[in-house]
């Protein structure tokens, strides 16, 4: 699995959830469960390999510190465990899915690029990570 990662399941992007998406890293940032439930659980996201793959749970990190530093911001990130689907997408299956929702964001200059960025790229990389 290579990341970031990017949620193929959401049949419509909301603006304000534009990051809940897209995964970066194996770790989640926050401890709210509904978020999990919510982004992550059950949904299928796509590598910039074409693989696809399911959130099933986190893995809470070990560590007394964590417990001491829990204030501060991403100390308290859990791991995300992921199931392979075994499936993968082509890349003009992704790009379809990615002008789908993009196109039915407001338009402005950058989502104007970023269609533009889609039309061009070349590969599944490309698509998910811009050119």
């Amino acid at each position: 699995m290579n990341f970031p990662l990017i949620n193929i399941s959401a049949e419509k992007w909301e603006v304000e959830h534009l990051f809940e998406y897209i995964i970066f890293d194996e770790f989640i940032y926050s401890d709210d469960e509904s978020i999990f439930n919510q982004f992550y659980r059950n949904q299928h996201f796509i590598d910039y390999d074409g693989n696809i793959f399911i959130p099933v749970g986190k893995y809470e990190l070990k560590g007394k510190w964590r417990n001491w530093l829990r204030f501060i911001p991403n100390v308290w990130k859990r791991e995300i465990i992921f199931q392979s689907t075994g499936k993968s997408w082509s890349v003009e299956k992704l790009r379809k899915y990615l002008i789908d929702r993009v196109s039915e964001l407001e338009r402005d200059k950058h989502t104007e690029k970023w269609l533009s960025d889609l039309k061009a790229a070349k590969n599944h990389s490309e698509l998910i990570n811009g050119n």
